[in-house]
């Protein structure tokens, strides 16, 4: 077992830590965790304490000669109560362009890349605990992304942001599927509805009465459209006959957005088990009513020629 581990297990086992004052675990844990991980506490140009910036002092920030700083700061407790003290530090960080940041309760170690956009929970890319997992995990994790050698390469800080992008990408891609499926699942239940209603918007228009056959086959086609293929779609075009429609829709399309949004953030919460922020839903929307614009575009086009 390396120092390290051992260091750690003797934490695991003592049940005076929780009770520490965040003086006592800078003095009995944390600067001997850093020495474990090959920091020099004694060099200035590497470790520095109480380091100050944007009105709020850092426990500590850890310096490497080209790649940036690590903020390490003592957060009691560390969990959910904490949540927007957390916040503020990986904000902090962020604006002073510190690629890392770790949070500590002296148990607890929360990891966070900074600087790339997203919540906080996106920006975290590790965490252990000793009190839950494995000594030899929370070891790897120390090493992986906070031993001085690895800090000083350059090579924790690509760590850090890799796990994050991989992780936002699969979540991108997740979000497009849960959004798709949303949409499709709004339109089909409340297919007939909209064409009346479409009915009703192009009569309060232009005055005149739609049938109701050609409304229900010009909705099909937007139905169609904005739940297949994107490649396909992009070349679909109204008959010239559907210009009014196409307008009217488009009007009550814009009227109807946060409804849509209320109902497909309800779609996925049920069907994917998440909350999806209603950014992301409104510029779904924004993308089909592109879609239908340019379809309506398009007839418009084919009927000048």
């Amino acid at each position: 077992m390396s120092q390290l581990a051992t260091f750690l297990t003797s934490i695991q086992n003592d049940t005076r830590i929780p009770g520490f004052s965040a003086l006592q675990l800078k003095q009995a844990l944390i600067l001997k965790v850093l020495h474990l991980l090959g920091w020099d506490a004694f060099d200035l140009t590497k470790v520095q304490a109480d380091h100050t910036a944007g009105g709020m002092t850092i426990d500590y920030a850890l310096q490497t000669p080209t790649h940036s700083m690590i903020y390490l700061h003592i957060v009691k407790p560390l969990d959910d109560t904490t949540r927007e003290q957390k916040d503020k530090i990986v904000k902090l960080a962020a604006a002073e362009n510190v690629r890392m940041a770790v949070l500590t309760d002296g148990i607890h170690w929360e990891f966070f890349a900074p600087m790339l956009r997203g919540t906080l929970n996106e920006k975290e890319f590790a965490k252990c605990s000793l009190g839950t997992q494995p000594i030899e995990e929370c070891e790897h994790i120390l090493k992986h992304y906070l031993s001085y050698r690895i800090a000083v390469s350059g090579t924790a800080f690509t760590r850090a942001e890799k796990v994050c992008q991989e992780r936002l990408k699969k979540k991108s891609a997740n979000m497009t599927s849960a959004l798709s499926d949303a949409w499709a699942s709004v339109v089909q239940e409340f297919e007939e509805l909209f064409v009346e209603l479409t009915s009703v918007e192009a009569k309060r228009l232009f005055d005149v009465d739609s049938d109701v056959a050609a409304v229900r086959k010009f909705f099909s086609r937007f139905v169609s459209m904005t739940t297949g293929e994107l490649s396909q779609a992009k070349r679909i075009k109204y008959d010239a006959a559907d210009n009014n429609l196409a307008e009217a829709w488009t009007s009550l399309f814009t009227q109807l957005e946060p409804l849509f949004v209320e109902l497909m953030a309800m779609d996925i919460e049920k069907q994917q088990g998440f909350i999806p922020e209603k950014e992301s839903i409104s510029a779904h929307l924004r993308t089909l009513l592109g879609l239908h614009e340019q379809a309506a575009g398009n007839s418009k086009r084919v009927k000048a020629a």
